[in-house]
């Protein structure tokens, strides 16, 4: 398997997390030589927010922008377009945009992530990421600065593992029925038939008492075979995202292990 990691680095750091180091994390912990040692062939291609002030949202749209072309050309290829970012909202806008509005999505998080400026009490971004990407949110912004005209289908998405889950998020996710799963069965025979998926693997995802992955980790979600069996089930996946993933938290170094361990899973799967 040829497989493109594509580090995408925005230093925006709401609350003052450093989930944006996530990138140089995962190299330095040696997610490049270990695909290389399991025979994949690996292509790295660092793209960086350079703006005068790099962490702006209009910068870090301009480096989804980025992310979906590297995409785009990953497919092309056929190789395996990983995107690491600590930004839930800017991996998945780039790779939605790169991929295409037929996109199915597997959303592996701790969170829906499908608050908008409206119902969000935060305006953390981050917790409108698949609102985002599925054009409920910053519509506009999104095709205007990140290449997002054609947003995928709400309705086309599953969200693995979600249990933080806000009252208008649930509006979204009935209106939409869209299903909640830890089930790698249920996940696959839902995106059976669908010609690319994008897998953003929000490393919160994970049990917190398990691996606590960042500030915003919660008890109660799945394990980490669950969710590689999960993972590595799924069908024409052409894109995975590794986000959430903050350097700073107590079990970092466990997680980016954990991290790796799912990318050489997929790759080989």
């Amino acid at each position: 398997m040829k497989v493109t990691l594509i580090y995408a680095y925005w230093p925006n750091q709401p609350g003052g997390v450093t989930w944006c180091d996530l990138p140089w994390a995962l190299r330095d912990k040696g997610l490049p030589k270990r695909l290389h040692a399991a025979g994949h062939e690996v292509v790295e291609t660092i793209l960086m927010a350079e703006e005068p002030t790099p962490e702006d949202m209009h910068a870090g749209l301009g480096l989804a922008a980025e992310i979906s072309e590297a995409v785009t050309e990953a497919e092309a290829q056929g190789e395996l377009a990983v995107v690491l970012a600590g930004s839930c909202a800017i991996a998945a806008i780039g790779a939605v945009a790169g991929l295409g509005a037929d996109t199915a999505i597997a959303w592996f998080d701790a969170h829906p992530d499908l608050n908008t400026p409206e119902t969000s009490t935060s305006g953390l971004l981050e917790g409108m990421a698949l609102a985002a990407a599925t054009g409920n949110a910053w519509r506009a912004m999104t095709a205007t600065n990140a290449k997002l005209t054609n947003p995928a289908s709400l309705a086309n998405a599953t969200l693995f593992g979600a249990r933080d889950i806000e009252p208008a998020e649930q509006t979204l996710l009935d209106a939409n029925a869209i299903p909640v799963t830890t089930n790698a069965n249920e996940l696959a025979s839902r995106l059976a038939g669908e010609s690319r998926v994008y897998a953003h693997l929000d490393m919160d995802v994970h049990d917190a008492l398990t691996v606590r992955t960042n500030g915003f980790a919660v008890p109660g979600g799945p394990n980490v075979d669950v969710v590689r069996n999960a993972l590595t089930a799924i069908p024409n996946l052409k894109c995975l995202g590794i986000t959430g993933l903050d350097p700073a938290s107590p079990d970092a170094a466990k997680a980016a292990d954990i991290a790796i361990e799912h990318v050489l899973a997929v790759a080989s799967a």
